[in-house]
């Protein structure tokens, strides 16, 4: 899948859905569980790494939060070894409309996408 792709604005939906679901219960997904979920809905073409899912990881971040204030939802990403976002992740974070300040942790941003969920 490409970003062009016609359904890839619906691989953004379903990867949004994914993770919200997982962030109302607290917990992380890794790339590959995530790359795996979406394959289930019919989206098997979204490796885990790189790419196309590097991409998706932005447009969930981006989706109603032009601004880039709210928490972006892919912190609860991670990698399976180090159980941490990726360091694209911090990139993405410190890059406009994020901006994130020099104090910021992965790890606040993860309690504050959880605790969005929460209340919702």
């Amino acid at each position: 899948m490409r970003i062009k792709d016609p359904e890839y604005p619906a691989a953004v939906e379903a990867a949004m859905e994914i993770l919200r679901k997982r962030a109302r219960q607290g917990q992380t997904i890794t790339h590959g569980e995530l790359s795996a979920e979406l394959a289930v809905q019919g989206f098997d073409s979204i490796p885990p790494h790189r790419g196309v899912m590097t991409y998706l990881l932005k447009d969930v971040c981006l989706h109603r939060n032009e601004d880039g204030r709210a928490p972006m939802l892919s912190a609860i990403v991670v990698n399976k070894a180090s159980r941490e976002p990726s360091d694209q992740f911090s990139s993405l974070a410190r890059s406009l409309p994020f901006s994130r300040p020099a104090t910021w942790s992965w790890w606040d941003e993860q309690q504050q996408v959880f605790a969005q969920h929460r209340e919702e």
